[in-house]
């Protein structure tokens, strides 16, 4: 047993000392928090804030105008002999506000129905909700489909003809067709005008003589694109001094080239998804890991090595 003990002792050593120099066995798995709280991107918000006056229902005033994003609105609106519901469509077009009605629901419930017109059209959405419970919403309650006109004036009326920066490559043409543009380059704002079903602000502006759109919102209940996700109104090229010129245009297009920094590509093409980091003899070796397919590796001192886009 004597003869025994020393040689377990010296077999758990030599054990521990492996794991310590190639530290993969102790690697701690990286988790999409991690991610974001290491690559957040740009955290530096406007000195200026843009802000307008948002219309809250049932605040609303008789003859209030709002945008339909979408044919399916049919659908949510109650038949009537106005219209068939089938055949009716209204994308594009404008709905008037014309005040609202209480209603009495299948189990007793005291509920609004909306009313809108359309020319001559009369036409009603029925909430399924009492006043109590839109007016308790912790964000504001919107019918679907729909776009506040005065909050599309409002916007415009703050946005149009500023030259600021914009900080995403995620341009749209003028039917609302995903294209590619540069980002991080001085545009001008050229017009704001109803959006989508998700987002409800476009806001139209020029890149040396190109046209292009990007979606905003301003709404706690849709997906997050704020101004601030959008814009910068200072050159966010002067917050990078050391980066050089080539790598700068390489960013403003999109593209990554061997030995850029891992801040460079993150500027150029955002953040990754997952990460990994794997310990070497001679430090951290990281891998970056896209949704679309996309990878780089960095090598110990930070500087792009290979990638696949």
């Amino acid at each position: 047993m004597r003869k025994v003990l020393p040689y377990i002792l010296f077999l758990s050593a030599c054990l521990m000392l492996q794991g310590c120099f190639t530290g993969v066995e102790s690697t701690k798995a990286i988790t999409q928090k991690d991610v974001e709280k290491a690559y957040s991107g740009d955290n530096q918000s406007n000195s200026q804030a843009i802000e307008i006056k948002l219309d809250t229902f049932p605040n609303w005033e008789m003859g209030k105008r709002f945008f339909v994003t979408d044919n399916n609105i049919r659908r949510i609106l109650t038949p009537s002999q106005d219209f068939l519901a089938d055949t009716l469509k209204l994308e594009g077009k404008q709905l008037i506000y014309d005040g609202y009605t209480i209603g009495i629901s299948i189990d007793g419930r005291p509920i609004v129905n909306i009313h809108f017109k359309y020319g001559s059209c009369n036409l009603q959405y029925n909430t399924n909700r009492t006043l109590d419970d839109i007016s308790s919403y912790a964000s504001r309650f919107e019918v679907p489909f729909l776009v506040d006109i005065d909050e599309v004036q409002r916007l415009r009326e703050k946005l149009l003809g500023q030259t600021l920066y914009i900080k995403t490559s995620i341009w749209y043409d003028i039917d609302g067709q995903m294209t590619w543009g540069r980002k991080y380059v001085k545009v001008s704002i050229t017009d704001v005008m109803p959006g989508d079903k998700v987002f409800p602000y476009k806001v139209e502006f020029d890149d040396s003589g190109r046209k292009a759109y990007v979606f905003m919102s301003y709404r706690d209940n849709y997906l997050h694109r704020s101004f601030d996700d959008l814009f910068s109104q200072t050159d966010i090229r002067e917050r990078y001094p050391l980066i050089t010129d080539e790598n700068w245009q390489r960013i403003i297009n999109g593209q990554i080239a061997a030995y850029m920094t891992k801040e460079e590509c993150r500027l150029s093409i955002g953040p990754p998804n997952n990460l990994e980091r794997v310990p070497t003899y001679n430090g951290v070796r990281e891998y970056w890991y896209y949704s679309n397919g996309t990878y780089l590796i960095f090598d110990e001192e930070g500087l792009l090595t290979s990638f696949r886009r």
